[in-house]
């Protein structure tokens, strides 16, 4: 019969658990930072290519397009928290709004502010301007920046703005 069995013993488990348990320990809190930049990234894109939507749909059908921090479905809020979301709206002739697009909204933990009156993108592409700032967990570190110029121009702005 054969003394030695295969397989391993209740010290040799507990110290692999404990290693284990000591590199995950040490790996979440990084993580977490990647993960939150890669959410500022992503919802930084998704805000400038709304904004460059709403320009595009003013200057193709010849109207006013407007932006606003979202109140609820159907109006906006006058303050600089955009926290519950984007809207885009036009107006049509009868002088109803008509819904073109919007984000709802973001992630609890992060911050995102913005001008406190609506964003107006004119005919010929001209903007009222302003800026979005989008913060993940509240962190200015990780901050990323969406300027609309008057010009109309939307581009990224500087990363680390304070929230």
């Amino acid at each position: 019969m054969n003394k030695y069995s295969h397989g391993f013993t209740l010290v040799e488990l507990m110290v692999t658990i404990t290693v284990a348990a000591i590199l995950i320990g040490v790996a979440v809190p990084s993580l977490t930072s990647v993960y939150e930049g890669i959410r500022a990234n992503n919802n930084a894109e998704n805000v400038l290519n709304l904004m460059s939507f709403a320009r595009n749909q003013a200057v193709s059908y010849g109207t006013t397009v407007s932006v606003c921090a979202r109140a609820s479905d159907t109006s906006c809020k006058s303050s600089n928290d955009w926290q519950d979301g984007i809207r885009v709206f036009a107006v049509d002739r009868d002088n109803k709004e008509v819904e073109l697009r919007t984000i709802n909204s973001f992630n609890s933990q992060d911050d995102i502010s913005g001008p406190s009156s609506i964003i107006t993108f004119s005919p010929d592409g001209l903007s009222s301007g302003g800026e979005i700032i989008y913060c993940p967990g509240g962190k200015s570190s990780n901050s990323k920046s969406i300027s609309i110029l008057t010009s109309g121009k939307v581009t990224f702005g500087t990363d680390g703005k304070s929230c």
